[in-house]
């Protein structure tokens, strides 16, 4: 069994410890425990969580976020250009890290993303390279569509593109209804085709989304796909329950290489000593730029504040963060279509709780099945150049002004794309009601949650306090600039276009949100209600970023942290952009590639 106490850990030699069993944490243990030679130790701060239903189920998708042990429940500094509004960051939190609280969506970005990523300085991180990681982590289960419904629900994938032996489960919705076929059909007659085969490179368009779930109507995370059949390797320890507070360095000449974990568990402070390999960092986009912080690597304007001594002085860590952004639209319908509204009623949930063990009802698929994809074209967003925009275009330091620059000229790039998705229509079967009041019992809901993709500002993530359990200030700097106010509210009126599209606006009852009040006063309304409602979509990307040093990248192409020999980091926050997608699919990609680089390394020095 690899889970270990803390006692244990001073009879055995570490190779490799790996800070967060996250999504990609836990992918890079399991690869790197595959060798029998090394021993691989995880570090979680959290539980593990075994047969918890609101994990389990796909239609319990929600239930777990804010809910103590499960998310880390951050919150945002207030948002100046949000209404000065604290909004949540749900983080997933024990063991599986996100995989265990998000959405269940397995996107991918675009072709034209993934190239652009090695175009600013990464080589080998391309198009190619990441779907290959991609296939590796996963397991397609083919849909059981007639012809006809293949056709109308846009579910035709050709099994070149996916893999058939990973460990992450991927399966289509058991729930295909009426309103999700009248949705594609409404985006059609307004010009926006279907996407069959929605993983390609080509993300534009209707689709039916692919969700991490088995072939047993469970969840499929990286707990279960790669802890939990790796448990009896005697070289893989997991510890629980521990937070990571540091990490400690032994300096020679120069050159820093990590030695030691600090962490705290149960209130009392242990140190992992003689780490023989590498310290891969994989605490998220949050707490790796935390953790780097507490160990000296960053700004000295911001560490020195503190009174933490500058170990490495790396301005870029904590900058550039970035998030998908949406606010939600609801209509009341009248359709015979089941939607997730029914299961407030504690009977009918007890009713479908019943049916889900024969795998039917409203709980074996996601409360989410049908998304659209927009184009900048679809939007009507301009493909001006944004890089001259001197407002956004504003750094703490020259490399990272540069380095920012070079991102908004890739975006501008993307922009001209037609190949390229900015905005997203996500389908709700039901009443989307996480900041809204309840719905009226009785009636039934459809929600379009509306999304910006590829925002222009840009936020920090940086310590408040020395003290290692104070949480970090999370500054997303939502609708910073005023492109993305704008951008935003022509996608909500892509929404609410197609509420007013045949077949759609044939089962179309009412506005509910925004109301038809807000409606009539046209886009000042809309952009006051983006202002009051929006909020993530828990995506946030760009706290390490991989780029070059002279364009204040904090990780190198192999990801190591700059100015160290042995500290990396394997999670989304290396991402210097935001991607056109739901990310799960490329944090588990990440940890792949990881452990494929650190293999190598090891081999070139044999």
């Amino acid at each position: 069994m690899p889970f270990c106490t803390v006692s244990s850990l001073e009879t055995i030699s570490i190779d490799y410890v790996i800070v967060g069993g996250g999504t990609a944490g836990l992918v890079t243990a399991a690869r790197l425990s595959e060798n029998p030679n090394v021993v691989v130790l995880v570090i979680e701060a959290g539980q593990h969580h075994v047969s918890v239903p609101e994990i389990e189920i796909p239609g319990y998708i929600g239930r777990n976020i804010a809910r103590d042990g499960f998310d880390w429940t951050f919150l945002s500094v207030p948002q100046k250009h949000a209404n000065d509004r604290v909004i949540p960051q749900p983080r997933g939190k024990g063991l599986g890290g996100s995989s265990i609280l998000n959405f269940l969506g397995v996107f991918r970005p675009s072709k034209q993303e993934m190239n652009a990523l090695e175009a600013l300085g990464n080589p080998g991180w391309n198009w190619e390279s990441m779907l290959h990681y991609m296939q590796k982590s996963e397991t397609l289960l083919p849909p059981t569509l007639t012809d006809s419904e293949a056709v109308k629900y846009a579910v035709k994938p050709k099994k070149d593109l996916h893999g058939s032996e990973g460990p992450l489960k991927k399966s289509f919705p058991t729930i295909l209804t009426r309103l999700h076929a009248e949705f594609f059909d409404a985006a059609e007659y307004i010009g926006i085709p279907r996407n069959p085969e929605s993983s390609s490179g080509i993300n534009i368009g209707a689709m039916t989304f692919l969700m991490s779930v088995d072939s047993d109507s469970k969840r499929s995370n990286s707990v279960s796909g790669y802890l939990e059949p790796n448990l009896s390797r005697p070289n893989l320890f997991v510890l629980t329950e521990a937070h990571v507070t540091k990490i400690i360095f032994n300096s020679v000449n120069g050159l820093h290489r990590a030695t030691g974990v600090e962490f705290v568990k149960h209130g009392v402070t242990s140190v992992v000593r003689n780490i023989q390999k590498d310290v891969i960092l994989a605490a998220g986009s949050f707490q790796t730029p935390q953790i780097l912080e507490l160990s000296g690597i960053g700004n000295p304007d911001v560490l020195g504040r503190y009174g933490i001594e500058t170990f490495i002085d790396l301005p870029g860590v904590g900058e550039n963060l970035q998030d998908h952004v949406g606010v939600s639209t609801i209509v009341e319908v009248e359709t015979t279509d089941l939607t997730v509204d029914s299961l407030s009623d504690p009977v009918v949930e007890k009713e479908h709780l019943e049916l889900y063990k024969q795998k039917k009802g409203l709980l074996p698929s996601s409360r989410t099945s049908a998304f659209i994809y927009l184009t900048a074209e679809d939007i009507g967003l301009p493909t001006s150049t944004v890089a001259s925009n001197n407002k956004v275009v504003q750094a703490p330091t020259p490399a990272l002004k540069q380095g920012l620059e070079k991102q908004y000229r890739i975006q501008e790039q993307l922009l001209s794309s037609k190949n390229q998705a900015h905005g997203e229509l996500l389908y709700f079967n039901g009443h989307h009601s996480i900041l809204y009041s309840a719905p009226e019992t009785g009636k039934k809901y459809m929600s379009l949650f509306c999304v910006l993709l590829h925002p222009l500002s840009r936020g920090t993530v940086h310590i408040t306090a020395s003290d290692p359990l104070t949480p970090p200030a999370i500054d997303p700097n939502y609708l910073a600039d005023d492109i993305d106010l704008d951008s935003l509210v022509q996608i909500v009126e892509v929404a609410l276009k197609l509420y007013d599209t045949p077949p759609l606006s044939q089962s179309v009852k009412a506005h509910k949100v925004p109301s038809q009040g807000v409606i009539d006063q046209g886009k000042n309304g809309l952009r006051e209600d983006v202002k009051e409602n929006c909020r993530p979509i828990f995506h946030p990307v760009g706290t390490a970023a991989m780029l070059p040093l002279e364009d204040g990248g904090v990780v190198d192409a192999n990801l190591l942290v700059y100015g160290t020999t042995n500290l990396r980091v394997a999670d989304v926050s290396i991402l210097p952009f935001e991607l056109s997608c739901h990310i799960q699919s490329i944090a588990y990609a990440i940890g792949e590639k990881a452990a494929d680089i650190i293999m190598g390394e090891q081999v070139l020095e044999m």
